[in-house]
């Protein structure tokens, strides 16, 4: 009983749907590409940042200054022709970060356990 008076329901408001539908058909097609067309807009303002730095650091902070000094008095190769396989010779090479529970790795008792006894990982 109670599936009946749903289907009848469900049957009469998709019908009466369809039939307001189909009576204005501009509108239906074109409102989806209009609200598309608004929602896209927004994607025109957006900008890839490639320079992190200018991200985290303000226009005129002491580190930018320090790194344009850096940059200007130890210039890297940045030739687009040269490869980064031509800087390194064969080899495995790997990186350690060296951390204490305690305080500080630069702590003078720290730094000195580090220096003097160096650990290779093969």
């Amino acid at each position: 009983m109670l599936r009946q008076v749903l289907h009848a329901g469900l049957r009469t408001s998709f019908h009466a749907l369809g039939r307001f539908v189909a009576s204005h058909p501009v509108f239906f097609a074109s409102a989806p590409v209009l609200l598309s067309i608004l929602l896209g807009a927004s994607f025109s303002r957006y900008r890839v940042e490639e320079d992190v730095e200018s991200l985290l650091a303000p226009k005129h902070s002491l580190a930018k200054i320090e790194g344009n000094l850096v940059d200007s008095l130890f210039p890297v190769n940045r030739s687009k022709h040269a490869l980064y396989s031509d800087l390194q010779t064969p080899g495995r090479y790997g990186r350690v970060i060296v951390t204490t529970r305690k305080g500080s790795v630069l702590d003078p008792v720290h730094l000195d356990t580090v220096l003097k006894n160096p650990t290779f990982i093969e």
